[in-house]
């Protein structure tokens, strides 16, 4: 049966994925900021790195510690 009412059932909304644990105060930096410093992280262990809420949590840190050089 449709949903004429163009609301989305519970049921068809795709799971979200856990946020990694953020040690940053919120709004210091962005999520594409982090994301983009994690992923530089990853490149540089030649892709071989699983380790994807450890790379986001040294991308916060290595942020953190810039802010602080300032």
């Amino acid at each position: 049966m449709s949903n004429p009412t163009g609301e989305v059932s519970p049921k068809s909304t795709p799971p979200k994925q856990a946020e990694p644990s953020k040690q940053a105060p919120s709004g210091i930096f962005s999520d594409e900021e982090i994301r983009v410093r994690a992923y530089q992280i990853y490149q540089a262990s030649d892709r071989t790195n699983k380790h994807a809420d450890e790379d986001w949590s040294q991308a916060q840190t290595e942020l953190m510690e810039l802010l602080g050089e300032k």
